[in-house]
């Protein structure tokens, strides 16, 4: 049964968010992260990391609570995240990926999460992968054509190029295009859904799509 995995990292309490498994999902917790799902009664299938964010006695916790604990030195060649996506991408039964509290901290964090998509090893996850924070939600789409639902928390609507875009069109938003080429990764931002839904498509490249408010 297809499922989906919600990798949660660690972030400042103002900026954190958790998810809400549904029965058959799995959680992975990365280091401060698996505590703070912990500590919110959310069961945690997976904990990773260096867990050097989180005490020995939070350690012991984790543990003694995870289905499945994982501890790796902090001199390595992945980040934390890294090691949690790609426990998501190979399980073949994960169909939807979803990463928390990937924002708010340090900027190198914040870059690496979005260098991820460039990875080979990761390209599986793009369509798939989404970013959740508490103002904006941030998918990954290859060439094609896609319909997205409209979060009613978030205003805006931005389409950002990952790469050269060729043929971008979309519709059903307050600005559209029609089949528009960039030569080089353009950010499109603040434009806005019409309806409940929109539509756009592309031939090549790699896009992100980001629904975001100011609160």
């Amino acid at each position: 049964m297809p499922k989906t995995a919600h990798i949660v990292l660690g972030a400042p309490a103002e900026q954190a968010v958790f998810p809400e498994p549904r029965q058959g999902d799995s959680v992975i917790g990365v280091d401060r992260g698996a505590f703070e799902c912990l500590s919110r009664d959310i069961g945690v299938t997976i904990a990773v990391g260096d867990f050097d964010s989180v005490t020995p006695e939070e350690k012991a916790a984790l543990r003694s609570s995870a289905e499945s604990f994982h501890e790796f030195d902090s001199d390595k060649d992945d980040t934390d995240a890294e090691i949690a996506l790609k426990i998501a991408v190979n399980d073949e039964t994960v169909s939807d990926i979803r990463i928390y509290n990937w924002s708010g901290g340090r900027l190198d964090h914040l870059l690496s999460i979005f260098y991820m998509v460039y990875q080979p090893r990761f390209k599986k996850a793009i369509g798939r992968m989404t970013l959740y924070n508490k103002t904006n939600t941030i998918t990954f789409y290859p060439p094609g054509s896609h319909t997205l639902v409209k979060d009613t928390a978030r205003q805006y609507l931005s389409f950002i190029g990952m790469t050269p875009i060729e043929e971008l069109t979309l519709r059903g938003v307050k600005y559209p295009l029609d089949k528009e080429s960039y030569s080089y990764p353009r950010a499109l931002v603040s434009n806005e859904f019409l309806e409940k839904e929109c539509r756009f498509s592309f031939s090549t490249g790699l896009l992100a799509v980001i629904q975001s408010g100011d609160k």
